[in-house]
């Protein structure tokens, strides 16, 4: 799904825009659309310098593909990092593919990164290069497309209707 706009017409009441309920309706979805994607943040903390600590985990069932912004800190120091990571989830579920870019450090190099699918989650797991507490602060960023359910009210500039289909991006309706 993408934002919708509301056709204003070209001039004021021109009659050429949107009926008052298309409109609200596309207002409506677009809201729905903000916060399917809104940003979230959480944190984690690793102890020491054991390689892979999960910081974070996301179910399988409801990732397509994010992205990630990490600040990894040591308190009481300026040993910080920053890193983005982009991932996509594989189409079987069973792994992911990602990136990570965008690495700025000052002070002391914290931790590296990677990926994975296991037990039905997606996980970040970092490898600490220091023997120390670590924080990391993560905004993410979460996107899915998967099947919004058979009879859920969509409306569209055609009117409304029901779901009653919902794959590889057609969505197939019945007027109400």
């Amino acid at each position: 799904m993408a934002i919708e706009l509301v056709n204003i017409g070209a001039s004021p009441n021109d009659g050429e825009g949107d009926p008052l309920r298309t409109a609200f309706s596309k207002i409506n979805n677009n809201f729905v659309y903000m916060q399917e994607t809104a940003t979230n943040i959480t944190s984690s903390v690793t102890l020491d310098d054991a390689p892979n600590q999960i910081v974070f985990t996301y179910p399988t069932n409801a990732f397509t593909q994010a992205v990630f912004k990490m600040k990894s800190y040591r308190e009481g120091t300026n040993d910080s990092e920053g890193a983005m990571l982009s991932a996509t989830l594989n189409n079987d579920g069973n792994g992911i593919a990602y990136t990570v870019y965008n690495i700025t450090s000052i002070g002391v190099w914290l931790t590296t990164y990677a990926m994975d699918v296991s037990g039905g989650n997606v996980r970040i797991l970092v490898s600490p290069l220091v023997d120390d507490v670590v924080n990391h602060f993560i905004s993410y960023q979460v996107t899915w497309e998967g099947d919004l359910g058979v009879g859920t009210t969509m409306t569209s500039e055609g009117g409304a209707g029901l779901i009653t289909e919902f794959g590889n991006a057609i969505i197939t309706t019945e007027s109400v």
